[in-house]
């Protein structure tokens, strides 16, 4: 083998690994913006649920800078 035939098929193999990791995280598109949209809602809940409940008698935690 030549060096340029070397070049060619590693230059082939990156090109082929981030094709099908572009083609995945197309695929795989769908399913992560749901995923952010429920975990979104989550702090949302979250958030609201603090705001709404009586405050609670909690000691104070120390801050250290």
């Amino acid at each position: 083998m030549t060096g340029e035939t070397m070049v060619t098929l590693v230059l082939t193999w990156i090109g082929a690994v981030l094709g099908i990791t572009i083609v995945l995280v197309m695929a795989l598109g769908p399913v992560i913006v749901e995923l952010d949209g429920w975990l979104a809602q989550r702090r949302r809940e979250r958030a609201r649920k603090v705001v709404t409940e009586p405050k609670q008698k909690v000691a104070a935690r120390p801050v250290f800078h």
